[in-house]
């Protein structure tokens, strides 16, 4: 294998250390990261070949998902406090709410900062009590943090923080983590509209091109990915 026990510089320039280039080969053996002959049309229209899974696959293997909320784990316990002392995860539904959780099980297992989680609807309750998508916030003792598998153009991002703010929670104060960008706009957009605390692990670019890079994946896949995304965003300037 190309580079075994070295770290890579992918393309963006972000180095990826030997640690993590392991954990994105499990991703793909594990089909949470895919190459897919048809393509697969994402909610925005774009149309790939390359698809990030991240549910089903994740909590259906829970060493693998244990090691994704090592690495999101580490980079959550860099981020300052925006409010209370005790930081608190928020899951984007679905996808984040198992990523949320494993962040809070590995703080408390191992680590002296405990961080919390809470669990977001995806359909408002209409029968009994706490008729909110999350609940109230409680600001004077937690900071809350989103935290997502994977972004494309944000549009569910947006969907949820409007959700977020309507039980009272300051979107634009908090930080907001993203395991994965595909680099469609997604981020610009979320820039644009003042969410400047936004924390993005890796970019699927850089995830392609490690794979090539270790000798999983031929080296058209990430030229073919690399046009499609570049001609998405030259359009939509």
């Amino acid at each position: 294998m190309r580079g075994a026990g070295k770290s890579y510089k992918a393309p963006s320039g972000k180095i990826i250390t030997w640690s993590e280039l392991v954990l994105l080969m499990e991703l793909e053996e594990n089909k949470t990261i895919e190459w897919t002959d048809s393509e697969v049309t994402f909610n925005s229209g774009f149309k790939s070949h390359v698809y990030f899974r991240g549910r089903n696959d994740l909590t259906d293997n829970p060493r693998l998902l244990q090691l994704v909320g090592e690495v999101l784990l580490e980079r959550v316990e860099q981020l300052p406090c925006t409010h209370g002392r005790r930081k608190c995860m928020i899951g984007i539904p679905t996808a984040g709410t198992p990523l949320a959780q494993v962040i809070s099980d590995l703080s408390a297992n191992s680590r002296s900062s405990l961080i919390g989680f809470r669990l977001m609807r995806s359909i408002l309750k209409e029968h009994g009590k706490d008729n909110m998508w999350v609940g109230k916030p409680e600001l004077d003792k937690h900071t809350y943090i989103t935290i997502e598998n994977v972004v494309s153009t944000a549009k569910a991002m947006f969907q949820n923080f409007e959700r977020l703010e309507q039980d009272g929670y300051p979107t634009h104060e908090m930080f907001h983590v993203i395991f994965a960008s595909w680099n469609l706009g997604g981020f610009d957009k979320l820039k644009a509209q003042g969410y400047e605390k936004i924390v993005v692990l890796y970019q699927m670019l850089d995830i392609i091109a490690a794979y090539v890079h270790l000798e999983r994946w031929p080296q058209e896949r990430y030229d073919k990915m690399a046009r499609r995304i570049n001609a998405w965003r030259n359009s939509a300037e």
